[in-house]
């Protein structure tokens, strides 16, 4: 099973949940973010960090945010690798309670912005040592 990052967070992008990821598994996206379903160990970290509890199980995700799965599997190949805690955008309080953005995500970066920042630099998410996220948890 892995966590899944719903509606809630659009807009929001609070990154108080990467800070506490153990395998780097949380990636940016323009006013999102989402969870990497392969890299994700269930640690359930992230999900008492979340201001607005926009994560869940994927087996525990309400009717309405099945599709978040999906996404989260989807766009996590396109977006940045976010490993430190960032402000969350000015006006990120202001959509905390608001409903129905889905169609507010913004699934594409700005041109020259594309370029995704895999960790340690690789496709496969290894860094210099070879190592993945998962190799370094297990190492500790």
């Amino acid at each position: 099973m892995t966590y899944v990052v719903t509606e809630a967070c659009i807009k929001c992008k609070y990154t108080d949940c990467v800070e506490v990821c153990p395998v780097d598994c949380f990636y940016e996206g323009p006013n999102s973010l989402v969870i990497d379903p392969d890299e994700c160990i269930d640690c359930t970290l992230c999900v008492a960090e979340c201001p607005v509890n926009a994560i869940y199980a994927e087996d525990d995700l309400p009717e309405d945010q099945r599709q978040f799965s999906a996404l989260n599997a989807e766009l996590c190949k396109v977006w940045k690798c976010i490993v430190e805690k960032k402000d969350p955008p000015a006006d990120a309080d202001e959509w905390k309670e608001v409903k129905n953005k889905l169609h507010l995500l913004e699934k594409e970066y700005a041109p020259g912005e594309e370029e995704r920042n895999y960790p340690g630099g690789s496709k496969d998410g290894k860094d210099e040592d070879g190592l993945t996220g998962m190799d370094k948890l297990l190492m500790r």
